[in-house]
């Protein structure tokens, strides 16, 4: 009984200590009474595009526990394989191109018709011996890619316009071991600028990871001969790691997603190897809420791409109208990053002491922070607004203030007359009169009396 009292005692000081730890390092992270638009700190330039980084200090994003980045890729460009401590989930915000990804333990399924002879046997490299590797997949705009740690990754843009791709990586997951600070490790090319987001490397270039071993060790393992080794540590490289490629680009890939069937994979029998990674939001066809005067809205997630389970993010896609106006809600289970891609829009962030934190406009490029429990409305005020959500739960949920499926409409009419001291026929038009669930005008109040149709 001694013991068993003992061990208690032990574990209660284990987590007392562990709380006052992490209290300590990461001190009222999220006692926000100011949000602001932010825009890249740091620019890493390359031969053939860029990347830009996102202050990760900042306190929004501190708070959500999460990093963000752009890729910007020329055409001809190719972004070299790097890969994460942390989950990833990237979403291509303009043009086309392909990836390829490396999972660690899976065979190279993607095979060139010379690789084999007709009896099966595998031919020697005289006798036209090609290429064999891991899956490539054509990637346009709209598309989300979800990406586990430690697996490598590339992209090659081979259209006419530049491929932008941005991504969040989550910081505080539990999946990423080592500090919240990003850290990509490059399997080939270099970072002369060095990782200047971390304190300490501000002036020290970044090299790939080969680089670290002796050109003997890699001559060992590779089985080449020392001068090749050399050539893999990209020592004399200045490219940086977005590189241009002269002549074609062959690589095995498959036809275009619109030449071929949408491929489903049986939950129970998807593993690892063949376990589906992207999927496209730009289509309205397959919107959750459409309304086509005022725009539409799409969500991804664990159900939707079964992979974000285990990275425990997901994502939201809104396009709207001048005018048009998404309802007041918050995210009852998950932090959020908003991107904006397209237009701008009006928006207004309010935290837990009630305080309107955020109150402005939001244009292409900008990126909003938004913490679990801040209420959020956002109103297009161009032509157009598009923008990216992602999420830190792989099943995100929100709650809405006004509307069919609000909190306010699910009180009863005396909670509302007493809470805000109106009268029961006020509180009626409170709780009754939006009868849209999450996009609405935003010209002016509505009209009472004449019947409206609910349709989203």
């Amino acid at each position: 009984m001694a013991r068993l009292s003992s061990l208690l005692s032990f574990s209660l000081a284990l987590l007392i200590f562990l709380h006052g730890s992490t209290a300590q390092q990461f001190p009222n992270e999220c006692q926000l009474d100011q949000l602001n638009a932010l825009e890249p700190s740091h620019v890493l330039k390359a031969e053939a595009g860029r990347i830009e980084v996102w202050d990760h200090h900042a306190p929004q994003l501190r708070c959500s526990g999460v990093s963000f980045v752009r890729y910007i890729i020329e055409s001809k460009g190719l972004y070299l394989p790097s890969f994460f401590s942390t989950a990833k989930l990237s979403f291509v915000a303009k043009g086309e191109g392909l990836m390829g990804r490396v999972v660690p333990g899976c065979a190279e399924t993607f095979q060139d018709s010379s690789v084999f002879q007709p009896g099966g046997g595998q031919q020697s490299q005289g006798q036209g011996f090609r290429d064999m590797h891991q899956k490539v997949e054509h990637i346009r705009t709209g598309d989300t890619i979800a990406t586990h740690p430690g697996v490598a990754q590339w992209f090659y843009n081979d259209g006419n316009q530049p491929l932008v791709i941005v991504s969040v990586l989550d910081l505080a997951s539990h999946q990423n071991q080592l500090d919240r600070n990003p850290r990509p490790f490059y399997l080939a090319g270099n970072n002369p600028q060095g990782q200047v987001w971390i304190e300490g490397r501000e002036q020290q270039p970044q090299k790939n990871i080969l680089n670290g071993f002796t050109p003997e060790v890699l001559a060992k393992a590779f089985k080449i001969d020392v001068r090749t080794a050399q050539q893999l540590q990209n020592q004399q490289d200045n490219r940086g790691n977005i590189i241009r490629v002269q002549g074609p680009f062959s690589v095995i890939r498959p036809p275009l997603r619109s030449q071929r069937p949408q491929e489903e994979v049986n939950g129970l029998e998807e593993t690892i190897c063949s376990a589906r990674c992207t999927d496209n939001l730009d289509d309205p066809s397959n919107a959750d809420v459409y309304k086509p005067q005022l725009g539409y809205i799409s969500t991804l997630n664990s159900y939707d791409l079964p992979i974000l389970r285990f990275l425990r993010l997901s994502a939201l896609r809104g396009s709207i109208r001048q005018n048009a106006m998404v309802l007041p809600q918050w995210n009852a289970n998950a932090n959020a990053v908003l991107y904006v891609t397209d237009g701008e829009a009006h928006v207004q962030v309010v935290n837990d002491n009630g305080d309107r934190v955020f109150d402005g406009q939001v244009s292409q490029g900008q990126l909003l922070s938004i913490p679990q429990g801040f209420s959020v409305v956002k109103r297009a005020t161009s032509e157009q607004f598009r923008w990216i959500e992602f999420k830190t739960n792989a099943n995100a949920q929100i709650n809405t203030l006004a509307g069919r499926t609000s909190v306010l409409r699910g009180l009863p009419l005396e909670v509302i007359s007493n809470g805000y001291q109106i009268s029961l026929e006020e509180a009626r038009r409170v709780k009754f009169n939006t009868i849209e669930t999450t996009l609405t005008h935003s010209s002016g109040p509505a009209s009472y009396g004449g019947p409206r149709k609910a349709d989203a």
